[in-house]
């Protein structure tokens, strides 16, 4: 039974649910009826090499990341949930760092690091001997590098999860470590593992930064490109593919889930021992993850911090720097508002009511995960281009970045507010009515002091996400207003590397401490349950 009983409220809930879903569907509703004025033969045109090479060049780099960030996050969970290691907990919270990491500062930091007349040719005379720019493995080691943690994250909690008396068991039989490993505890944690590389495609899949900086050829590249000229029906056309493409790693993923039998240990359980290494093997597993964080995260930071040193001439950029982080935090404050007003009706009515509605919030919230930023921003721009109500109109207006930040990072917001509402027992609202509240003062007194923390880090994760975003506001932007990320780009764009290093700087130092914030409304919540 839910405490919104009365039909004002359901109502209210259900037209902003309605209205979330409106900005949701829009970019597959603008795309197909870019693409329905096709002039041509649309077969044919989907049959070139130029759109077959993009599709390959995506699908390449989306399980490749895949992949790799499955053979990075597996054993590195593997070590730290099994084996006593120094500073462990350390290693947990440095293996999330590189998701405060934008791709295309990563990207960045590579090519100005490894690339031609960067730092490595700079130190050792000769240039490194694996081309960054327009081949596979600078995208790759990019992608690689800030999508793991998903990996890592997933299977680190799966690996808690189990109880010990599962291994205490096979080991008990016989089994060695690597028999158990494959037999007995992979078996268990296959779901997380799959589904944490098949997260890692998609977020590649749909990366635009990446493969601009690299000049690697994807669908979110030719997206771009096409629109900067403004040939917005051959844009949709490469959108509506991706979305097909994205459509099918979504699927997989929920195929994967909704097949599983995996359980979580009851809270009863006995962990798991952490075992001892000896010496050599300690210093194996811990050169293994020094490596790791020193690609993933010492060299963009140290790259970065070295540019700013050779360019400390060029210090003087309050001209630009103060405006565009304003601009940016005010943006993703905005965002992350609007995200969490737009994600309450879908979380409330899909933990709180039954039956289509309740399945309709579920799923559709979520379809936001499988459109890339560039599909949003072209779609929004090809909606609101000629959308006027008399004399307004909301085009080359903030409202613009908002929405389509909103419209991408609304399933962080949902998923948040979910898990939160999920652990709230509603019969402790039933009782506050009991007691004489009115369906409001019990939501208000009983309700709301419960989410909040999930609602902080709600609220957070999509502020950390917004104010690193490259391609809405690259696309969306109002005429006048810069961004962090924009100044950025351009940057970058003009190989001015060592400018690149302040604004760049200034997103990582933001974006980690609403990490940090993050991570301690997580803390809390865990703490209460």
């Amino acid at each position: 039974m839910s405490v919104i009983t009365d039909n004002k409220s359901k109502t209210a809930l259900k037209f902003l649910m309605v209205a979330g879903l409106f900005l949701v569907l829009l970019p597959f509703f603008v795309s197909i009826r870019d693409v329905s004025g096709w002039e041509g033969n649309l077969f044919e045109a989907l049959m070139t090499d130029r759109v077959r090479s993009s599709i390959y060049g995506s699908l390449l780099l989306a399980f490749s990341t895949g992949i790799a960030g499955g053979l990075i996050g597996v054993p590195a969970a593997y070590f730290l949930s099994r084996y006593e290691l120094p500073f462990s907990k350390v290693w947990v919270v440095v293996f999330t760092l590189p998701l405060v990491m934008p791709s295309y500062i990563s990207a960045y930091s590579y090519l100005a690091a490894l690339g031609k007349m960067g730092f490595f040719e700079e130190l050792f005379g000769f240039a490194f001997p694996i081309a960054m720019k327009e081949t596979l493995f600078g995208s790759w080691l990019s992608m690689t590098m800030v999508n793991f943690p998903f990996v890592f994250l997933m299977t680190y909690a799966a690996l808690l999860n189990l109880p010990a008396s599962i291994e205490e068991s096979a080991l008990t039989l016989g089994f060695s470590k690597r028999q158990i490993f494959f037999k007995i505890i992979f078996p268990n944690i296959k779901v997380p593992v799959i589904s944490g590389m098949l997260l890692i495609a998609l977020y590649s899949l749909s990366d635009f930064g990446t493969p601009a900086i690299m000049n690697y050829r994807t669908l979110t590249f030719e997206i771009f490109k096409y629109w900067d000229i403004g040939r917005f029906s051959h844009s949709s056309l490469y959108a509506l593919v991706l979305i097909l493409l994205a459509f099918i790693i979504l699927g997989a993923e929920g195929l994967i889930n909704r097949n599983s039998h995996f359980q979580l240990k009851n809270k009863n359980c006995k962990p798991v021992r952490k075992e001892r290494l000896s010496l050599k093997g300690t210093s194996a597993v811990l050169a293994f993850l020094f490596s790791i964080f020193s690609v993933s995260i010492l060299l963009p930071v140290f790259n970065v911090l070295y540019w700013a040193l050779q360019g400390r001439e060029k210090f003087a950029v309050s001209n630009y720097l103060g405006p565009a982080t304003y601009n940016s935090v005010v943006l993703a404050l905005l965002t992350a508002g609007f995200a969490l007003f737009f994600a309450f009706p879908f979380a409330w009515l899909a933990v709180r009511e039954k039956g289509k509605l309740a399945y309709v919030a579920d799923r559709v919230s979520f379809l936001g995960n499988m459109l890339p930023g560039v599909v949003i921003a072209l779609a929004l721009v090809s909606f609101f281009v000629s959308f006027r109500i008399g004399n307004f109109t909301i085009y080359h207006t903030l409202a613009m970045p908002v929405f389509g930040c909103a419209i991408r990072f609304l399933p962080q917001a949902v998923s948040s507010l979910k898990t939160s509402l999920v652990q709230i027992n509603p019969s402790l609202e039933e009782a506050a009515v009991s007691l004489g509240k009115s369906p409001w003062q019990a939501f208000k007194s009983v309700t709301l002091p419960l989410i909040k923390p999930g609602t902080l880090a709600a609220f957070a994760l999509v502020f950390i996400t917004t104010i690193k975003e490259l391609p809405i506001t690259l696309m969306l932007s109002p005429p006048g207003k810069r961004y962090l990320t924009q100044n950025i780009w351009d940057f970058i764009d003009e190989a001015e590397y060592s400018r690149v290093a302040v604004p760049a700087m200034m997103l990582l130092i933001i974006s980690s401490l609403t990490l940090f914030f993050t991570l301690k409304q997580n803390k809390r919540r865990v703490n209460a349950e």
